[in-house]
């Protein structure tokens, strides 16, 4: 891999939806974490409160492609909660000398499980965030094709080799910006609903100098989480601590804490789009409004 082989091309263009981005839901990156997203789904689509506009970032950009492919929460549950890391991760010690996965199985996993080929044909609107290796730029894919777009967003940076797409080298998007509000704003989005699964800080000390640095990285990331997500109007935060990227021992209860942490959100979540969207006096209430 040499930057100097790159040549870059034109990144497709996303068609901004043509009825307004009322609600858009930000899905963060965080390795196995991500599941919490499906359990905020979950409780999101209990209440009747549906995206106008997905963003992920690799776990988020995985959860994301397939939600917004066929909104049913019931069939993430089953599809993803089993899930083994073995399934999704070829790990092998002479992959790459930049990475221990290729991507094979992640690919292969996205081909089965996705109808869709291309963003055009998701049913909601859905734009994936990578990282561009040699400008350090955020790159936002919401054309063209879903499952090298999507591989790209979750190529973490010394696991997976870094993907070549449109002539870059592209690296998960949580590089640059794990929690990326800021695209769902560009793109006009009214109510901005942002979900962070990164971790907490570890409360285990360091005890050498791989640990400091471990811990130095652990605090940049997350001050940048929280720097991005600020302008988010609702951040629906987790509290996981020491589960590590790829764990996927405790997939259930990371599920059932995305859950219990979105139900903990709902009063406020339901407040703000009555406040944004009030309804009008001859139509019904909306569902969101009428769920205890």
């Amino acid at each position: 891999m040499k930057f100097s082989e790159a040549e870059p091309q034109p990144i497709p263009s996303f068609t901004v939806p043509e009825k307004s981005v009322k609600i858009a839901l930000v899905l963060g990156g965080g390795g196995s974490k991500g599941l919490a997203h499906v359990g905020v789904l979950h409780e999101l689509e209990n209440a009747g409160i549906h995206p106008d506009l997905i963003v992920g970032c690799s776990s988020g950009a995985i959860i994301g492609a397939l939600y917004a492919d066929q909104p049913h929460v019931k069939r993430l549950e089953k599809l993803l909660i089993n899930l083994k890391k073995s399934d999704i991760l070829d790990v092998s010690l002479f992959a790459s000398p930049f990475g221990v996965v290729k991507g094979y199985l992640l690919r292969s996993f996205l081909q089965n499980n996705l109808k869709a080929r291309t963003f055009k044909q998701l049913q909601i609107p859905f734009i994936a965030v990578a990282t561009d290796l040699s400008s350090g730029e955020l790159v936002e894919f919401g054309a063209g094709e879903i499952i090298p777009s999507v591989h790209a967003s979750s190529a973490v940076p010394g696991v997976f080799d870094p993907v070549k797409y449109l002539g870059r080298f592209l690296v998960d998007g949580g590089t640059a910006n794990p929690i990326p509000v800021d695209t769902a704003k560009k793109y006009g989005a009214e109510v901005v609903i942002a979900i962070d699964v990164g971790e907490d800080l570890s409360e285990k000390e360091p005890y050498h100098m791989l640990g400091v640095a471990q811990r130095s990285l652990e605090i940049s990331y997350r001050k940048l989480s929280e720097y991005v997500a600020r302008h988010a109007d609702i951040v629906i935060r987790m509290n996981f601590q020491d589960l590590g990227m790829f764990s996927d021992q405790y997939n259930k209860e990371i599920y059932e804490h995305g859950r219990e942490t979105a139900k903990s959100y709902m009063g406020e979540i339901r407040q703000l789009l009555l406040e944004k969207f009030p309804p009008k006096q001859d139509d019904p209430p909306p569902m969101w409004m009428t769920i205890d």
